[in-house]
């Protein structure tokens, strides 16, 4: 999975925590971090949320993408149809 960076300013008393918790659980910050952020939005959104799958959808793939959107949102669903 390609990774893109995220710079989120949180206060000290945080940043100390996530630290000791980081250094008990023998991971770094930055791995905490996307662990509990995957938790919270599992939790929040569910893991199968079908909205998730269009994440991605044409990366790269078309050059029409803004203006076909909704035909390429129906193609998706009918590969997932098919499933």
């Amino acid at each position: 999975m390609k990774q893109v960076p995220l710079q989120v300013y949180i206060d000290k008393t945080l940043h100390e925590r996530l630290r000791l918790v980081a250094q008990r659980q023998g991971v770094t910050q930055s791995e905490l971090v996307r662990k509990y952020l995957y938790r919270g939005l599992d939790k929040d959104l569910g893991p199968d949320d079908p909205a998730l799958e269009i994440i991605g959808l044409g990366a790269g793939k078309t050059t029409d993408l803004a203006h076909k959107h909704d035909q390429y949102l129906v193609l998706k669903e009918k590969e997932n149809w098919q499933k």
